[in-house]
């Protein structure tokens, strides 16, 4: 089976990705409060998921959210984090040098969470020299953007 269109999903993904901080801090800009565009569009994915959590009348057991372990709790702060610091560095760093340096976080910590199996990511995967290739070019790309302006 090929990845190939799951990978082409993830590209789009990250592309739209790129999009949000920016909307997000011309949002800050035009209210007077980075903190509160945050909110807004935090705001906004919580009315879109539960449209689509109602909306495609999938089951869903929220009994089981109160007998969930309190790490579980933690990927919305995380979604927050990223949603309200994203807003406030994108002025600050512009759009290549904030995402080329969010990709370099996600590139070691997703190389931790594949070796180790941390985060729900069941299956691990060795560390090697190509993973480590990428990791030290992606952190190249972090110097370069960070020298160009």
């Amino acid at each position: 089976m090929t990845k190939l269109p799951y990978v082409l999903a993830a590209v789009l993904m990250g592309g739209l990705l790129t999009l949000q901080p920016g909307i997000n801090a011309e949002v800050g800009r035009r209210i007077g409060n980075g903190f509160a565009a945050g909110m807004v569009s935090i705001l906004v994915s919580g009315i879109v998921s539960v449209a689509l959590v109602f909306g495609t009348r999938q089951e869903a057991n929220w009994g089981a959210t109160l007998s969930m372990p309190w790490y579980l709790w933690i990927a919305g702060v995380i979604g927050v984090v990223f949603v309200v610091g994203a807003t406030l560095l994108a002025p600050i760093l512009g759009a290549g040098l904030l995402f080329v340096s969010v990709v370099a976080g996600q590139m070691l910590m997703s190389t931790l969470n594949d070796y180790t199996g941390f985060a729900g990511y069941g299956s691990t995967h060795g560390v090697d020299g190509w993973r480590l290739a990428g990791i030290g070019l992606v952190l190249v790309g972090v110097w370069v953007f960070q020298r160009g302006g």
